[in-house]
């Protein structure tokens, strides 16, 4: 009778024993995340290519480090984090307004074909048009008159836009597009006008207007990061803006934002994410800030990673 019993305790305890070992077993990490990551990888591409579109920014200009712009830090960052072969086709280039990058892609037979292969499409857009218009009206001092140029400016880059993704989408109806916002590069100097600020602003929200017009298509927004830089909170942003005031009277022309890129030491630049040599393009810093955001967007939206 006793040794029934003992029996039974052994047997219970023993099946007591197994199950918790299958428990810990099924829901151990490890065990998991191998099981996982080996299914995941069968879902993914062993080469992704991707072509870059766009201006100066996606050249790379003010890279010190010569690595590409973002599209060098992408293409690795990819690699190492997705564990893929990245082919990258990068298609910037400086100066180049909406129009023309789309004249680019219509005159070439290469850009075309690297388009029509591609599973993601990565662009910078919109600047030079925005600069374009400011350099004719940045001495207006009237808001009502400066609205009403901007207005009319941003009524043509929003039939240009819409042409140039028109345009991409003919060659290439499923690739992600990602496009990146503009942002201010002489915030930091003229902190306290509002003009550039505004205009940059709603520069953006047109972009973003007109890009949900197009299927599979994500913005990244760097606009408050790059403009900003490391001037982030609001104790910050109120001694930048006294700073600035002192500096430029609330005043702003032609003639002052020359002075503010010639008085500047060639060592300095008070955004710490801009180029120190042309105060208006990104730095390798900068470059990075822009690479993480692209590969956020790109790790959100996923389809140009899978089979």
């Amino acid at each position: 009778m006793k040794f029934k019993n003992i029996s039974k305790i052994i047997g219970v305890t023993l099946l007591l024993v197994v199950i918790v070992v299958a428990a810990v077993t099924y829901w151990h990490p490890g065990a998991r995340t191998t099981q996982d990551t080996s299914s995941t990888r069968d879902n993914h591409r062993k080469v992704v290519r991707i072509v870059a579109l766009g201006d100066s920014l996606t050249q790379g200009v003010g890279d010190q480090q010569n690595d590409g712009g973002y599209t060098g830090r992408l293409k690795t960052m990819i690699h190492r984090k997705d564990h893929v072969k990245v082919v990258m086709h990068n298609y910037g280039k400086s100066g180049d307004r909406s129009d023309q990058i789309e004249k680019r892609l219509l005159d070439s037979k290469d850009m075309q074909d690297q388009v029509s292969k591609a599973q993601a499409i990565v662009m910078t857009v919109g600047g030079n048009d925005l600069l374009q218009t400011l350099e004719k009206n940045v001495t207006i001092n009237k808001q009502s008159r400066l609205d009403a140029q901007l207005d009319t400016a941003e009524a043509a880059y929003q039939t240009k836009l819409h042409r140039l993704l028109t345009t991409v989408r003919s060659y290439n109806e499923r690739a992600p597009i990602y496009l990146y916002s503009i942002y201010n590069p002489i915030y930091v100097y003229f902190a306290n006008i509002d003009q550039i600020t505004n205009a940059v602003d709603d520069w953006n929200v047109t972009t973003k207007t007109t890009a949900a017009k197009t299927d599979n298509l994500y913005m990244i927004d760097i606009n408050r990061a790059l403009s900003v830089g490391q001037f982030k909170s609001v104790t910050q942003q109120a001694r930048l803006k006294r700073q600035s005031q002192k500096s430029n009277n609330g005043n702003i022309s032609t003639q002052s934002l020359q002075e503010m890129a010639l008085s500047s030491d060639s060592s300095k630049e008070l955004n710490q994410y801009l180029s120190s040599v042309d105060h208006f393009h990104p730095n390798a810093r900068g470059y990075r800030l822009m690479t993480r955001y692209a590969f956020q967007q790109m790790q959100a939206h996923q389809q140009w990673l899978l089979k």
